[in-house]
């Protein structure tokens, strides 16, 4: 009887063996799940639509900013200058911008750019009508001052 309790208890051993490695398997892979399921869910759910928060954000400014430009090029005197202050918050989402003015050459003609972004998200919005004046922008600081100068054309 001895030696058919030692098989017996040689049995449970391997049972108790066995369950513990699936264990140590099951609890390893699911924690890999979860490492990755936390790496991920950041630029998912906060990093993405916040991205998206601020590009929506960028374009409306660019567009307000081109809307003004072309105000000021249909009431531009023939000789002469304007300068007005732009109303452009000074922080999208709680960060800070950068506003510029690119001239780009396009095949029909001199194609200006508004580009607004903090440079990790940036929009581009076309500065159509702009005539052959001179056109300048302080986009920094806490007055937006945009300053357009005829020329004389």
């Amino acid at each position: 009887m001895t030696g058919h309790t030692s098989c017996r208890r040689s049995f449970e051993n391997e049972e108790a063996v066995i369950t513990a490695v699936e264990y140590v398997l099951i609890t390893g892979i699911l924690m890999v799940m979860l490492i990755i399921t936390v790496l991920t869910v950041n630029h998912l759910f906060i990093e993405g639509p916040s991205d998206t928060l601020r590009y929506n954000s960028y374009l409306d400014a660019g567009e307000r900013l081109s809307t003004r430009m072309v105000d000021m090029e249909m009431l531009a005197p023939e000789s002469g200058r304007i300068v007005t202050r732009l109303d452009i918050p000074r922080e999208i989402a709680g960060k800070g911008f950068n506003v510029s003015l690119s001239p780009e050459i396009s095949g029909s003609g001199d194609l200006r750019m508004i580009a607004v972004g903090d440079g990790r998200v940036t929009c581009f919005v076309p500065a159509g009508g702009i005539g052959d004046g001179v056109l300048k922008g302080n986009f920094t600081g806490y007055g937006y001052t945009l300053e357009y100068d005829s020329g004389g054309r």
